[in-house]
């Protein structure tokens, strides 16, 4: 076989230490614990709402849930990023403590793609108006349709593949700028590579999933075969009421009780189950962001957030220079105008008496014929008449033309 595709198998093989993840037990007990956690508000918040006839308690246990799972999410998320890289794991308290700090930059690394498919949204509503002008509008919308379907298309599945590095990319101690600059770099340089390494995580996971369903299952069959006998229909009326089969007798007197009973119990078995498996997913993706992001530069990544910011900034200084400008350009000419209601200042005369003999003489072919003829100057110095062409003052000596 080629040595390149054993190199490249062997660079995917590596998926496979995703079932490492269920030798962490912290992080496996942290995400059961926030399943189970989450899954308590949820069904507790229906419960009451089913009772007490409004939705409001329901919509507060939904939000409640949002907030409480992302956070246990993301400390099991670095618990595991720790053993992804062969680090000695932290620990648990200082991976609760960083969970809420992680979550909230993995919202604001989330809200930043969501900015980006609404300014799609934006282009595109413009091309669709542009597509209502008469005549041409049909020819445009025909152009434009394959453009459209597949910027979209390639939009929407590149969100979905890079965010789904967004935990990891975080978990490995990078900031919210840092983290979008990676994702850029990972959905611009490796998108190719990320799927198959998806693909292949998500085969895992089915597979693994299936095995532990399948037991469920198995047991599931067990159990309800006995408990029915023994119990009553008041256990297969549970069932059908918690799973929605509109079986007779659900929610109804000893039912209910036993409704909320099997829906707490299979809310724990969920929780085991699904925690393992979310540890695993959660292992797998932090080892495909550790493999894709092996030869990118973060300084470069970082840079280039960076540096659009800078000239963004550049830009808008420049901006407002150039607003000051035209301010003080407008301003100008309405200093040599008097205010209203205020005497002009009185500005000396300009004649002939206030001329120095250099400037004089140097302005005198340019001066009318009568005011050349004139009577003699002052001297600076002293005030003594000086004729025009006089060199020196004949009172004090003073040089013509110094001053």
């Amino acid at each position: 076989m080629n040595p390149h595709s054993l190199g490249q198998a062997a660079r995917y093989a590596d998926l496979l230490r995703a079932t490492e993840a269920l030798r962490n037990w912290q992080a496996v007990g942290v995400l059961i614990a926030t399943a189970l956690g989450a899954g308590l508000l949820l069904f507790l918040g229906t419960m009451l709402a089913a009772r007490l006839d409004t939705l409001l308690l329901s919509g507060l246990a939904g939000f409640l849930a949002l907030l409480f799972f992302p956070v246990g999410l993301s400390a099991a998320g670095l618990l595991l990023m720790d053993q992804a890289r062969g680090l000695p794991a932290r620990s648990l308290r200082a991976a609760l403590l960083g969970g809420g700090p992680a979550a909230l930059r993995i919202l604001a690394v989330a809200l930043a793609g969501l900015a980006l498919v609404l300014l799609f949204y934006v282009l595109m509503a413009l091309v669709l108006f542009l597509c209502k002008l008469p005549f041409l509008g049909p020819l445009l919308y025909g152009l434009s349709l394959p453009l459209l379907v597949l910027m979209a298309g390639m939009l929407f599945f590149s969100l979905y593949v890079a965010l789904s590095m967004a935990g990891p990319a975080v978990w490995s101690g990078a900031g919210i700028r840092g983290a979008v600059a990676m994702l850029w770099q990972i959905a611009t340089q490796r998108l190719v590579e990320l799927l198959i390494s998806m693909l292949l995580l998500s085969l895992l996971l089915a597979l693994v999933g299936g095995v532990l369903g399948s037991i469920l299952g198995v047991g599931y069959s067990f159990v309800l075969g006995m408990s029915v006998p023994i119990l009553g229909n008041q256990v297969a009326s549970a069932f059908g009421g918690m799973w929605g089969m509109g079986m007779p007798g659900a929610g109804l007197g000893g039912g209910m009780a036993y409704m909320m009973a099997a829906g707490f119990g299979s809310l724990v078995i969920f929780a085991l189950v699904g925690g393992a498996l979310l540890a695993m997913a959660v292992m797998g993706l932090n080892l495909i962001y550790l493999r894709v992001a092996a030869d990118l530069d973060p300084g470069a990544a970082d840079q280039l957030i960076g540096g659009s910011l800078a000239a963004l900034g550049r830009k808008a200084q420049e901006l407002q220079e150039a607003a000051r400008r035209r301010a003080g350009a407008g301003s100008a000419p309405a200093t040599a105008e008097a205010a209203p209601g205020v005497a002009p200042e009185a500005t000396p005369e300009v004649g002939p008496a206030a001329v120095t003999p250099a400037v004089a003489e140097s302005a005198s072919p340019l001066l009318p014929a009568a005011d050349a003829a004139s009577g003699p100057l002052p001297c600076p110095r002293c005030q003594a008449p000086v004729g025009r062409d006089d060199r020196y003052c004949g009172e004090c000596g003073h040089k013509l033309g110094e001053d």
